[in-house]
Formats: structure tokens, sequence, C-alpha cells
């Protein structure tokens, strides 16, 4: 008589996540919360968590609480595989956030392709993501032939540079850098000297600093996240090498300033958000943030700020919190906020919005240029 207790019982616990996803409007996380850039995946994190708890203290989506499920990608595409299948098959997510690394997007974003759940990035920069055709991917970022684009021609006069130097992580992002931004500094007359990789478990740059220096730059433009832009920094500025340095990631970030210290002064940032951008929006998020978090946003913040709020109001104009409406209505996005106005084309590329060019100054980085990211 005691099994068709224990079926029953296991039968409950298995329906267990199914009911809770029906009093919660469910949404799953894939961020690198330990590993080589877990300090900026916690970031990502903690910032969608406070504002969905803002979100919630207004009444959630759909007369629902909203209910974040978050899973450690760790930037390894293997584990970021096995955290999308959980947050899908077991906590029955109805759409998701993430990852991080290039890598571990594009293996993540078959999940969600498999299993038609709507899977927003905000950080993944490697524009052959939305080359896949994949309809339940979509990219709130621009990419890195498009910041290239951007801001590439606009380089040699901002930091008075002609001769350029490259020095970058070896990943799709580092690549993808080497391949796009040359095309426009040479346009507007500058020279490409140098091209060097680094590894993602590298902290001593010695052997490629000193190639950079031997070819001679005027500037020298870096990919690279917190820790190794810090010891960049340090490590390029001790070898005597004085020339502007030029980062996309986290060149403008609190983290990176207290850990470079000194050798951050001057640096420029290519950055899709900027803390010191103004307008009410931004400002309201700025104060939030400090309050709460104890420092100011940085990129990353931004991206899950712009993520977050996109899939929330695509899930509101479904009327459902339905996989297929949601996926629906994200094609359909048109969404002002901390950097303007985010449309996606046809590929699910996020157009419209504002990047910056921003020089730090007594550990400030201060906006010199902006552009608008044209669609596609």
């Amino acid at each position: 008589m005691q099994a068709p207790k224990l079926f029953a019982a296991a039968a409950l616990l298995a329906l267990a996540p199914l009911a809770m996803a029906q009093e919660t409007v469910r949404i799953g996380v894939v961020q690198p919360t330990t590993g080589p850039v877990a300090y900026d995946g916690n970031i990502y994190v903690n910032t969608v968590k406070m504002i969905v708890d803002d979100m919630n203290a207004k009444g959630g989506v759909l007369g629902k609480k909203i209910e974040l499920l978050v899973e450690d990608g760790a930037c390894n595409p293997a584990q970021s595989v096995n955290a999308a299948e959980k947050l899908v098959t077991r906590d029955k997510v109805v759409a998701m956030l993430g990852a991080f690394c290039s890598t571990s997007t594009a293996a993540m974003m078959e999940v969600a392709k498999k299993h038609k759940i709507p899977h927003i990035t905000g950080i993944s920069t490697a524009a052959q993501l939305t080359e896949q055709g994949n309809p339940y991917f979509f990219r709130a970022v621009a990419t890195t032939p498009m910041l290239g684009n951007a801001f590439g021609g606009v380089l040699p006069a901002a930091v008075k540079a002609k001769r350029f130097a490259f020095l970058v992580l070896n990943d799709d992002w580092g690549r993808s850098m080497v391949a796009s931004y040359p095309k426009a500094i040479e346009k507007a007359d500058g020279q490409i000297v140098a091209t060097e990789f680094f590894q993602q478990s590298d902290l001593q740059f010695l052997s490629q600093i000193t190639k950079v220096k031997a070819a001679n730059p005027d500037a020298i433009v870096l990919a690279a996240n917190t820790q190794q832009a810090a010891a960049l920094s340090k490590q390029i500025r001790e070898l005597g090498v004085t020339v502007p340095l030029i980062g996309e990631g986290s060149w403008t970030s609190d983290s990176y300033l207290k850990l470079a210290g000194p050798s951050s002064d001057g640096v420029y940032g290519l950055v899709e958000y900027v803390y010191t951008i103004k307008n009410p929006i931004n400002d309201a998020f700025v104060k939030e943030f400090q309050a709460k978090l104890k420092e100011n946003p940085t990129k990353f913040a931004g991206a899950a700020h712009n993520a977050i709020h996109i899939m929330v109001d695509a899930i509101k104009r479904a009327g459902a919190a339905d996989p297929e409406k949601i996926r629906a209505a994200l094609e359909k996005t048109d969404y002002n906020g901390l950097v303007g106005n985010i449309k996606f084309d046809d590929k699910h590329q996020a157009y419209g919005q504002t990047v910056y060019l921003a020089h730090v100054k007594g550990g400030v980085p201060e906006v010199v240029a902006t552009a608008k990211i044209a669609k596609p």
C-alpha cells in the first residue's frame, strides 16, 4: 500500500516547479558567478536582482511576481549549456538572460532554440551570434564591428594618434576587434603597426607588451575584462610605454579604476554604457545603485538594466507568460532606456542606441564622444 503513496508524493514533487512557475513569471539568468570574470558576472546578477525587486514592489508583471532563477555559467560553454538546460527543464523558466563570454552565449542559445525559449544577451558582442538565424535569440548590445564602425574612424583625431597597435584577448571578442576596427582606422589615415594576443588565463604580458613597444605605436587598442585590464595598464606603464590606451571592456568601471590605480589615468573606454551619462533614467539608476550596491554601475550593470527591462517589457506586451508570445513581442521591441532607443532588426540585433567614448581623468570617466548604432 505504500507504493501508490510514494508514487503520488513523487509526482507532486515533480509538478512543484510547474505549479510555482504558474504562480510567478520565471526568468532564468546564466552568468559567470565563479571563474576569471566572476566579478563582472556578479555585478550583472546583482543588478538584475535589484531591478526585479523594484518591479515586484510595483506589482511585477501581468499581475504576478517575477521570480529570478540564477545559474553559474563560469564563462564555460559546457557549463553554460547545463545551466540553461536546468533552467528550462527543471525550473520551467519562460525566458532567459545570458551568458557573458560569446562562446558561452553561442552554446546557450542552442538550448533556447531547442526548447523554444526567448533568450537575450546584453554583453556578448561576437558578430556571428546574430548570423545563425536563431529565432529565439536576441542581442541587446552593439557588436564589436558596430563599435568599430562607430568609433574606429574618430579614434585618430580623438586620441591624436596615427600608428595603432592591438593587444587583445584571444577569443571571439578580441579577434572580432582586430577584424573590424582597422578598416575604419585606416580610412581615417591611421595605420596598424602591431597585433598581439593573450589568453584568458594570462596575467603577465611582458612578451606581448615588448613586441608592441618595439612597433613604436602612438596608441594601443585593447580588449580585456577587469582583472586583465588592470594588469595590462600597470605593466604597460611599468615598461615605459606612455601612449594612450583605448579599450573595450571594463576600462571605465570602478573595479578597474581601483585595481589599476594611477595607471588608469588617461585611458579611453569604448563602451556601451558609462555611469556619467546624463539622462533621467540613468540619474535614477545611478542613485539607487550607489545606495544599494555601494559603487558606481559598470557597463555590465548597464547591460543588465537593458536586458531585464526589454524582456519584461516584451512579457507585458505579450499579455501572457508564454515563450512563443514573448518571442513575438521581442521582435516588435521599441524600448527607451539608459542609452536611448533600442529596436531589433530582422536578425534580432539591437540598433538605435548610443555608445560612448569616455576618457578617464582623476578616476572619473568623462564622455568625450558619442555615436548612434545604425541599423545593420
